[in-house]
């Protein structure tokens, strides 16, 4: 590890005395720095799937290496085979790896367990700066989405009390890292569909079959905002750089949008919704949006919210099922902050860590004092 950073002027004790996150971290900093003056774990070999009823001779190496963090009892006891109780272990670290917990160590797991002490190190580090920059939000009402984590975490009196799983932007078309205030909540709301996915996207659609429109509950503008019947455009003519139209999606099942979404101001045009496509939420990798976060239990999210402002479930229950679109201002707008945590700890003190689907902690981290 590099030199730590000298910050001044910071009473780094105190302020994660105010934030668990940050001490949590800085916990498991300091166990994974003992781990490491321990000579850390070994690796273990290449070779085919280690699973249920396949005797391997990695068994030492892979019992060894889930006993150095805790995923396996340190009882001394030797295993002969894949057993029930190596199969659990296996299950706990690919779950607090963001991995699928099938307990068959193959390509993802064994890359995950072979990623050194000094690796994961550098990632509790890079995490602990990260949370350090947003500490002043932790002590109220927030919703933290951790884009590795792909999660979302709505914290009240600085304490965690709702998670759901999201999806993230794609690779060419990351989600950003900012703070805002959630301020609107909008139930069944249109979708105005941006230029750029309506030429690239769905013209190719409309092209293919005209009934595309319909079936999505799709409406044509022009350039002026009048509405133009579909049925009268040449659209075999028109092409990604010639889209004189803009395209409006209407309420339903069907809508992009999902049934609810989050307004917040920012640069970025970054919204937060639902989505039709639930079935995505099965996947443990998620960056399939074009940057906006979509999540998976929004209705649950947008009771919490505005149950801050006297609606009952019942009523937002009602409104979604009227159809119509409502934007619903918040009394109290809702911290919203959007990090990049490759590790994470939580209440019980188990430590997670997660793949830098970005790419963004490519250089040596440096601590803090405090840290360990």
């Amino acid at each position: 590890m590099g030199a730590q950073a000298q910050l001044t002027g910071v009473n780094w004790p105190a302020i994660e005395a105010e934030s668990p996150q940050i001490a949590r971290l800085s916990e498991a900093l300091q166990h994974y720095r003992r781990i490491a003056a321990a000579d850390g774990w070994p690796v273990i070999p290449a070779g085919p799937t280690i699973g249920p009823g396949s005797p391997d001779p990695r068994l030492g190496a892979l019992v060894t290496r889930l006993r150095a963090t805790g995923d396996l009892a340190n009882d001394g006891r030797a295993f002969d085979d894949y057993d029930d109780a190596l199969q659990a272990a296996v299950r706990r670290f690919q779950v607090r790896h963001g991995l699928e917990p099938d307990a068959l160590v193959g390509r993802a797991t064994l890359r995950a367990l072979n990623t050194s002490v000094d690796q994961r190190i550098n990632q509790l580090c890079t995490s602990l700066a990260h949370a350090r920059k947003t500490f002043d939000v932790q002590r109220a009402d927030f919703i933290l989405v951790n884009i590795p984590a792909f999660n979302a975490t709505l914290s009240l009196s600085g304490k965690p009390v709702w998670t759901t799983n999201v999806i993230i932007g794609e690779k060419d078309a990351k989600t950003p890292l900012f703070e805002s205030r959630i301020k609107t909540v909008v139930v069944n709301p249109t979708w105005s569909v941006p230029r750029s996915i309506a030429s690239e996207e769905l013209l190719p659609k409309i092209q293919n079959d005209i009934s595309f429109l319909a079936r999505g509950g799709y409406d044509v503008f022009d350039a002026t905002g009048l509405p133009v019947d579909p049925l009268t455009v040449d659209w075999p003519s028109l092409g990604r750089h010639d889209f004189p139209f803009r395209l409006l999606q209407r309420p339903g099942p069907q809508n992009e949008l999902g049934r609810i979404k989050f307004l917040f101001p920012n640069q970025y045009g970054v919204c937060m919704h639902d989505t039709p496509s639930k079935y995505l939420f099965a996947y443990s990798s998620r960056a399939f949006s074009h940057g906006c976060i979509r999540m998976e239990n929004p209705v649950d999210f947008a009771a919490q919210l505005l149950a801050r402002d006297n609606w009952s479930k019942e009523q937002l229950e009602a409104q979604l099922a009227s159809g119509e679109t409502k934007s619903i201002s918040l009394a109290e707008p809702l911290p919203i902050v959007i990090t990049y945590l490759t590790a994470s700890v939580d209440e019980s003190g188990t430590v997670f860590f997660y793949r830098d689907i970005y790419g963004r902690n490519t250089r040596p981290a440096t601590c803090g004092p405090g840290s360990g």
